[in-house]
């Protein structure tokens, strides 16, 4: 049997648990030999011609299948050596973020978001130069597609790459000001997430607010609605562009829940330190919740009324959050412990966690 044969019949092995499971033996073997193909390959042609070539894509192919799966993410990582990890990855980033057909590449990305899932490879990313060499390839383009976008998601899982982008801006600017424009929704979760992420580095906070107005600008603008009811007097103190679509009534909210529990998180975020709060406060942000609250607790109504549990208990989570966020801003600095950088280094007895954890379940399943 030729070796394209043998990668067919791995390929047919790779899509089935059942098979997978009988062979576990037998899997450090095929991911010896997958990686190696992809490392070889690298010297051996062009990416032009690597994706044209069957053999090269049946690999790619194979292991997609495989790391879907984190157990053989995991055994994968764990079966080759540093050396071959490094040389497989050099392999798979050049050949993915080449000038090759953009199919094939697609191939190498959905590879490189399955492998970052894990902590084991995202670390190996971060701590050589793979990270920022995605990141520098994506950030260049002026429409990230969705793999792109959940592989810099995923990339974020670690603090070395959320620190970055937090420090270099440009990236997290460009990636929110396509939030509002992009017609997929996993795209704009993607980008959601990702801002989520970089909101829980607290010592980024002031660059974040204070040094990138746009950044907070462009998570506010999907939060915003023209049915919000915000008197002139405090339209005034939103920023420039969010009190633009308001005065053109352009202003459209995000639809998907997801989305909006995901940008609201990373609000909340921000309010665990002084220079989050302040910020938040300063943009009008309250009176953007206010409404969004309003119009919430009105979709929670009407789905409460339509027996949908699972929505329900959805749409709850979303309430539950914007009012922590205004309960945040409404609190005056004064009245919280002194000398405290965030609310996260507040101690909580066992007894407080489990009331509040409580009170969170009741708030949720109540009927």
């Amino acid at each position: 049997m030729g070796s394209t044969e043998v990668l067919r019949t791995i390929l047919q092995i790779s899509d089935e648990d059942e098979y997978i499971n009988q062979l576990s033996d037998e899997l450090s073997t095929y991911f010896n030999l997958l990686t190696g193909v992809i490392v070889e390959s690298k010297d051996l042609m062009s990416p032009s011609n690597l994706a044209s070539d069957e053999m090269f894509l049946l690999t790619l192919k194979c292991c997609i299948n495989f790391c879907a799966r984190i157990d053989l993410n995991k055994k994968l990582f764990e079966c080759v050596n540093e050396k071959r990890r490094d040389d497989f990855l050099t392999s798979l980033t050049s050949f993915s973020f080449s000038e090759a057909k953009e199919d094939a590449k697609n191939l190498g990305i959905s590879l490189l978001v399955n492998l970052t899932v894990i902590s084991e490879w995202v670390n190996v990313f971060c701590n050589a130069p793979f990270a920022n060499i995605i990141y520098r390839k994506i950030t260049s383009k002026r429409s990230p597609s969705c793999l792109e976008l959940k592989l810099i998601l995923n990339l974020t899982s670690s603090a070395k790459m959320r620190r970055h982008m937090c420090e270099e801006r440009t990236g997290l600017s460009l990636f929110l000001a396509r939030l509002s424009e992009i017609p997929d929704v996993e795209s704009r979760m993607a980008i959601a997430g990702i801002f989520k992420n970089c909101s829980f580095e607290e010592e980024c906070h002031g660059r974040i607010c204070f040094i990138s107005n746009d950044i907070l600008t462009e998570v506010l603008l999907p939060l915003c609605d023209q049915s919000d009811n915000i008197s002139e007097d405090d339209r005034s103190k939103l920023p420039d562009r969010v009190r633009e679509v308001y005065e053109l009534k352009s202003a459209k909210r995000e639809e998907d829940i997801g989305v909006k529990i995901t940008l609201c998180e990373s609000l909340l975020q921000l309010c665990a330190t002084k220079d989050g709060r302040s910020h938040l406060r300063s943009l009008g942000v309250y009176f953007i919740l206010r409404e969004m609250h309003r119009q919430e607790c009105c979709r929670e109504e009407k789905l409460d009324k339509s027996g949908r549990k699972d929505e329900l208990r959805t749409q709850r989570e979303l309430v539950y959050i914007i009012e922590q966020i205004v309960d945040q801003l409404i609190c005056e600095e004064y009245e919280r412990p002194p000398g405290v950088k965030s609310l996260r280094d507040i101690p909580l007895d066992p007894q407080t966690q489990e009331k509040l954890e409580k009170a969170k379940a009741d708030f949720l399943n109540s009927n």
